[in-house]
């Protein structure tokens, strides 16, 4: 069995990852990377196993925290189970956000983080998924800044301009105390 993608390809977004085969059918069980999984909704055209050519999503249906998808081309139990841990991509330009202030972790990564004031605090360099928010991990000059990514904290996000403006809250640096 070979081993699956961890990480999409350049030019994609991983929108979720096939878990197993949903009865006989080749129906795939989908985790989603996105809660209303817009991505993977009937008539979207999504990469499976690092493929260059697209599939289509016939349907797509939520089931027990995860998505029963039934993609065209796959009608056997056989087929669907070839492709357990298979990321599932999209095209970087064909990519629904569930809404406009939402982004995918790899947009994140990297970014400049700036304070209000306009220091430069380092760069985005990992995104802790801790449940009821996100916290940014910043590597720069004064070491490692945690920070949740909260509207109290998060001020500005600007992708195109590989940016993040940020409100230093007591305790969050060094200096912020």
């Amino acid at each position: 069995m070979e081993v699956a993608v961890e990480e999409p390809r350049p030019g994609y977004t991983a929108v979720g990852r096939v878990l197993r085969p949903h009865g006989i059918r080749g129906e795939l069980r989908c985790s989603a990377f996105s809660p209303a999984a817009p991505n993977l909704q009937a008539d979207s055209r999504v990469f499976l196993a690092g493929s260059e050519r697209a599939v289509r999503v016939v349907r797509a249906r939520p089931d027990k925290g995860g998505w029963i998808l039934e993609v065209f081309g796959i009608n056997t139990r056989d087929g669907a189970e070839a492709l357990i841990g298979t990321l599932i991509e999209a095209a970087d330009k064909d990519v629904r956000r569930d809404d406009p202030d939402s982004f995918f972790v790899h947009e994140l990564i990297g970014l400049r983080v700036l304070t209000d004031e306009g220091e430069e605090l380092g760069i985005v360099s990992e995104v802790l998924q801790m449940g009821a928010a996100d916290v940014y991990v910043v590597r720069g000059p004064k070491g490692e800044i945690l920070f949740p990514a909260i509207s109290d904290v998060v001020k500005e996000i600007d992708i195109a301009k590989q940016f993040m403006r940020i409100t230093l809250l007591p305790g969050m640096s060094d200096d912020s105390k």
